[in-house]
């Protein structure tokens, strides 16, 4: 079941990424050649007009060609370059909007899906796990900064079965906020029994449940319950104009709060000289195979709910990949387009191919890496 969920999250994302490229390139008169769902060789094929629909072999995305795309093409077949259909011919402002239609249409997909979302839950989120300090721009933050985020083997919190995922809210019924009223309630209880009133912010109706726990000494001396604490963040959208423009509200402020994150994490890479704080917050289809299989476990009565929001967020983060001015990707392809629309200059076919099989090289083999990290670090 994982996967065959997982492969249709593969295939909605990039079919409508083509597609976005496909509608756009229809419109504005260049031929394509083919629009084919899953991966070649191909299975099955029909010809309707100009173009060739296909179902191939591999059942995971899909992709479009258009008639003077690809610069090997150009090269091979220079005849292409002169045709009134071919996508060399069209001007750098029509070229420019073939290749981010891609990326506008992903991001439509996640503020039409966070949109969805949102309005089953009152415009709120879940709790979202803050790994550094920030603040959403959009929404009204409710914040819990006690959420459990690991375990220490054989602590009081272990045994007396807290989880990942679970806030401490109260102790021995005084409020907690933060890691350091946890260490102040917790002062001098030591080996004597607390009651622990948990709050699971994984979980929309937030019930509370309580827990006895017999609290251990630390290497300090100090009363611990071995858990590992950081703040939650759940925004919430459901006043005024926020309700109707949850969807690209939200959009925004995941997709900024990511940057902002993995700017965090190079800078952090950068400091301490490796790349460990980037592997392990990077995941390549391995990962997201393993993440599917947790919501499917996990996710209760709302699983449908969690898997599109997944489904959204990947979808953003799909439409800012693809943007980025990378060789190889639809953002590097348009830094040519935008070079060529200032200069009045074309570049070099064959240059251009170069840098685009160096960029493809490049990204296919942190694919690569990325995958052997999540195959050596999961549970497969």
């Amino acid at each position: 079941m994982t996967l065959l969920i997982f492969g249709l999250i593969l295939s909605v994302l990039v079919l409508v990424h083509e597609f976005g490229h496909y509608i756009v390139a229809k419109k504005l008169g260049i031929k394509v050649e083919e629009f084919g769902l899953g991966i070649p060789p191909r299975l099955i094929g029909k010809r309707i007009g100009e173009t060739i629909y296909s179902l191939n072999l591999l059942p995971f995305g899909g992709f479009v060609r258009l008639e003077g795309e690809d610069p090997e093409e150009v090269l091979e077949n220079p005849q292409i370059a002169n045709d009134a259909h071919s996508f060399q011919m069209k001007s750098p402002l029509q070229r420019s909007l073939v290749l981010v239609a891609g990326v506008f249409m992903n991001m439509v997909l996640a503020i039409t899906i966070f949109y969805f979302v949102l309005g089953s839950t009152g415009f709120k989120t879940a709790y979202i796990s803050m790994f550094f300090d920030y603040n959403f721009r959009f929404g009204k933050e409710n914040v819990v900064g006690s959420v459990i985020t690991s375990l220490q083997e054989g602590s009081a919190a272990e045994k007396s079965k807290m989880e990942v995922g679970e806030a401490i809210v109260e102790i021995n019924g005084e409020p907690v906020n933060n890691v350091q009223d946890v260490r102040r309630i917790l002062k001098g209880l030591e080996g004597k029994e607390v009651y622990v009133f948990l709050m699971d912010v994984r979980k929309e109706n937030n019930n509370i449940r309580k827990v006895t726990a017999i609290p251990q000494k630390d290497s300090n001396g100090d009363a611990v319950l071995g858990v590992y604490l950081s703040k939650a963040v759940q925004i919430d959208y459901s006043n005024g104009i926020n309700k109707y423009l949850a969807g690209f509200l939200h959009t925004y402020n995941v997709t900024d709060y990511s940057l902002k994150a993995l700017s965090e994490v190079v800078s952090l890479s950068l400091k301490n000289k490796t790349l460990e704080p980037v592997s392990e917050s990077v995941a390549g289809p391995v990962g997201m195979y393993n993440i599917v299989g947790s919501v499917l476990d996990y996710g209760g009565d709302r699983v449908v709910y969690t898997i599109l929001d997944f489904v959204a967020l990947m979808s953003a983060s799909l439409a800012f990949m693809n943007i980025m001015p990378f060789p190889a990707l639809d953002g590097g392809r348009l830094v040519f387009v935008i070079y060529e629309g200032i200069t009045k200059r074309k570049v070099n076919p064959n240059i251009e191919l170069n840098i685009h099989k160096i960029g493809f090289m490049v990204l296919l083999g942190l694919l690569v890496l990325i995958t052997i990290k999540d195959v050596l670090f999961s549970n497969l």
